[in-house]
């Protein structure tokens, strides 16, 4: 999980505020998991130990704690990511409202499995219980990783924007003697090659997942971002060229 990855963005006031509250409690649920697991640990060792009904009960205690923290501690983190995505919206809302509709019904779940978790009776019911959270552990991992590949890809979206506002802005300028128009004629094809790298990162979002393990395009997403990188480096150093000679 890409969990210590999350970011503070900076956008508009009450998202700012809502994103920080949703983080500084991820972080404290995070601490709190890590907690309630080495007790778990402990827990799980003295009934290897003595096999006895109270160290069993012990056992089973400390496992519904400990699942149940890790709920919360998932679901704080989705909430978190899912508010960090209103930063550069507006560059790709529909697909950005898609993912942030599916990681909103990840985190009702995860609220749905903390009604069950305190049921939890025996090891029979957890280690049921524990399959189908397996099963649907992929499907919360491909909302996680979309999620943040969305965003690098709608921060690239505005960083395009970003450009050609910018040069749009030289080239009307009264003191531009034609310096950008070698840019222009070369920005379609840089263009077109920023936007094919980023809508092969969303494809890659978009691939079917079998099984019960994870199949993780997130270093694929990366290796597509990073050209995208590489191609808007270029246009600003371009550009950057054609404003000193504006300037001179």
């Amino acid at each position: 999980m890409l969990f210590l990855l999350l970011v503070k963005p900076v956008f508009a006031q009450d998202s700012a505020d809502t994103y920080t509250k949703y983080r500084t409690d991820y972080l404290y649920q995070r601490d709190l998991y890590q907690k309630n697991y080495f007790d778990y640990l402990n827990k799980k060792d003295v009934y290897t130990q003595y096999r006895t009904l109270i160290s069993e009960k012990d056992k089973i205690d400390a496992t519904k704690t400990v699942l149940f923290s890790r709920n919360l501690m998932l679901k704080s983190y989705l909430m978190a990511l899912r508010v960090g995505l209103d930063k550069y919206k507006t560059m790709n809302s529909a697909e950005t409202e898609k993912n942030q509709i599916e990681i909103k019904k990840w985190e009702t779940w995860l609220d749905e499995q903390n009604l069950i978790i305190p049921n939890f009776n025996n090891n029979s019911d957890i280690q049921t219980w524990s399959k189908d959270f397996k099963r649907r552990y992929v499907e919360i991992q491909r909302a996680i990783y979309s999620g943040l590949a969305q965003s690098q890809i709608n921060l690239r979206l505005q960083i395009q924007n970003d450009i050609e506002t910018l040069a749009n802005n030289i080239k009307n300028d009264p003191k531009n003697q034609n310096y950008t128009n070698d840019w222009f004629t070369n920005y379609p094809v840089k263009s077109n090659l920023i936007s094919k790298s980023l809508q092969t990162a969303a494809q890659l979002c978009r691939q079917p997942q079998r099984g019960n393990t994870f199949s993780n395009f997130y270093p694929d997403v990366k290796v597509e971002i990073n050209k995208a990188n590489t191609y808007l480096k270029s246009l600003i150093t371009d550009l950057k060229s054609v404003a000193i000679k504006l300037n001179n």
